[in-house]
């Protein structure tokens, strides 16, 4: 990255000054997933905002669909919490291949969750994605195993992944605020 991009307007460069190879070390694998859907959720989330305001400006109601309410916050938030990840996967003592896989099944279920509420938002197939039957679009239905299925796995995924990271930052935590032995 040329530092020109990175200068400030006080003509202070990321790049000249150190600051940006001084981050490397930190942006481990489990870091950098979790840094990049961070800003991934955001946009989306966004531009899920101009799907809603479309949708709320074409209503006769002044409403969007619930579902793409749903995403649009869904995805914000989800936004931060990744970003919540990272700090958390950047102080975890586990091996990094264990923070990557927890980082990995968490993430791959935030983005799943927001897909499948802008899917119903977008083809209007129902208010509530829980009831049966599981709709999808006009004329498809889902088999009520596969969306518990679908649900079971997004709660171990992303309660189990964020746990590990935590449980990771605890242990962290708890050896560098322990008292050392004399």
């Amino acid at each position: 990255m040329s530092s020109h991009i990175l200068t400030s307007r006080l003509g202070i460069s990321l790049a000249t000054t150190g600051h940006l190879k001084s981050l490397a070390p930190f942006l481990t694998p489990s870091v950098s997933i979790n840094l990049a859907l961070s800003g991934y959720h955001l946009m989306t989330g966004l531009l899920l905002g101009v799907v809603k305001y479309y949708q709320i400006h074409n209503s006769k109601t002044y409403t969007a669909h619930p579902y793409i309410s749903t995403a649009h916050r869904a995805s914000l938030m989800y936004g931060f919490a990744s970003f919540q990840l990272a700090g958390v996967s950047l102080l975890s003592s586990w091996e990094e291949s264990v923070n990557v896989k927890a980082s990995v099944a968490a993430q791959f279920f935030f983005v799943s969750a927001v897909l499948t509420y802008a899917i119903h938002g977008f083809l209007q197939d129902t208010t509530n994605q829980l009831r049966v039957p599981h709709k999808l679009g006009e004329k498809r239905t889902l088999p009520p195993w596969l969306t518990r299925f679908f649900m079971v796995s997004l709660i171990v995924a992303e309660v189990g992944g964020c746990g590990v990271l935590c449980a990771g930052m605890a242990k962290t935590l708890i050896s560098v605020l322990s008292p050392v032995p004399v």
